[in-house]
């Protein structure tokens, strides 16, 4: 079959292929070269090397985390997973096997990862930095694992507006709870919940709250300072 183009759609078509070719870092939607890896959204890119920034890596475990051309793609980095319809960034683990790992402070960079479901940075070094309230914004987490961080403060309320949650560990860090646990009831997916050594001594409603979570089939709440629950019933005479 013959193709036969005047001069004006050759034009037009490398008009084209010249924008696609610009669109390229921003979309993250183009495949690697040879490779059929998924290219990851160029600003997701950025909030990751941001993030890098903060730590110290002593057992060089972000080698891959790069912006020389080899390493550009952030699709194939250590701890990361993306889409392979969209190439946005969905899961980032990072969970240390043999401590320290990772040091430094949790980047809020990080909220750049608008679809990421999956998160883990368990048994890192971050300083005792205060809770990094801003993870309540990633509003599609489902998997949340904090535990063993070294992270102080009080557990933000708002992380009540992750409804999508379906695990989550904030054990062994040095935190605690303002007034209650209300911010859990919201939570209906929880399955998982770990809060060893969260100090729940304010919690009086732990008991109600942690009860009413429909799919809770795992529950840690080792070292809490749990208060005394007193028995809700009388005796007949």
């Amino acid at each position: 079959m013959t193709l036969m183009m005047g001069g004006r759609s050759l034009k037009l078509l490398y008009a084209i292929f010249t924008l696609l070719l610009h669109l390229k870092p921003n979309l993250g939607v183009i495949s690697g070269v040879g490779d059929g890896n998924m290219w990851c959204i160029e600003r997701e890119r950025q909030a990751l090397l941001e993030f890098k920034k903060g730590l110290i890596d002593d057992k060089n475990r972000l080698s891959s985390w790069g912006t020389e051309y080899a390493k550009k793609n952030c699709c194939n980095w250590e701890g990361v997973q993306c889409s392979n319809q969209t190439g946005h960034i969905l899961q980032l683990d990072l969970q240390a096997c043999e401590k320290p790992t990772l040091r430094g402070k949790i980047s809020p960079s990080l909220i750049e990862l608008h679809h990421l479901s999956y998160l883990d940075l368990s048994c890192n070094d971050f300083n005792q930095s205060q809770f990094p309230k801003f993870i309540t914004l990633l509003s599609n987490l489902k998997h949340l694992d904090l535990c063993d961080a070294n992270l102080r403060g009080q557990i933000p309320s708002q992380l009540g507006n992750l409804s999508r949650l379906q695990f989550l560990d904030l054990s062994e860090n040095y935190l605690k709870i303002a007034e209650n646990l209300d911010w859990l009831s919201p939570l209906v997916s929880i399955e998982h919940l770990g809060l060893n050594s969260v100090n729940l001594s304010v919690a009086n409603n732990w008991l109600k709250v942690v009860a009413c979570l429909p799919k809770l089939s795992e529950l840690w709440l080792i070292d809490c300072d749990l208060p005394l629950i007193t028995p809700s019933f009388s005796f007949a005479y």
